[in-house]
């Protein structure tokens, strides 16, 4: 098993950062408690979801894809049903929310979105597993080429050396 750790957004990261010194600029600076029961529970509410409803890790071993999630059950990928692997389609809706994605998509078209650390480990696992999986993501894609490039001109070099 393979595992790899979750790459939080940056903008989800400030997001939280800037509540949590909103809700202290709240208990310390300001004398009127009025509206803080309202938003340290919203508080609880968006920190619940986007630390515990997220996923943290990626497990790749088996042929499946685990991904795992702190609050609820962790979601299993068949990536022998698996077709394509590719860097994120661009949606308006999601420009700015997703520049580090990896979209895994099915035989049935459904939609895997994994945010890994290490991109190019991740998707060298998944092809390892699914070696039938067509693969267009940008920077495997070309750390593959160079290492291919690599060989041939050392195969043709050790070729030439026997042969002279």
């Amino acid at each position: 098993m393979k595992k790899f750790k979750f790459r939080m957004n940056t903008a989800t990261l400030i997001f939280l950062v800037a509540y949590a010194v909103y809700i202290l600029y709240l208990i310390f600076l300001q004398k009127n408690f009025k509206d803080l029961p309202l938003v340290v529970g919203f508080g609880i509410l968006v920190y619940a979801f986007f630390l515990g409803c997220r996923p943290y890790g990626y497990e790749i071993g088996k042929r499946t894809l685990i991904i795992k999630y702190f609050l609820w059950k962790n979601s299993e990928v068949d990536l022998m049903q698996c077709e394509t692997i590719c860097d994120p389609v661009s949606r308006w809706a999601d420009i700015a929310t997703r520049p580090h994605a990896i979209e895994i998509y099915t035989n049935t078209k459904k939609r895997y979105c994994c945010f890994p650390k290490q991109r190019i480990e991740f998707v060298d696992a998944i092809v390892q597993e699914n070696k039938r999986i067509h693969c267009t993501v940008k920077e495997y894609t070309d750390v593959r080429r160079k290492l291919d490039k690599k060989r041939r001109k050392e195969r043709k070099k050790a070729e030439r050396n026997g042969t002279e």
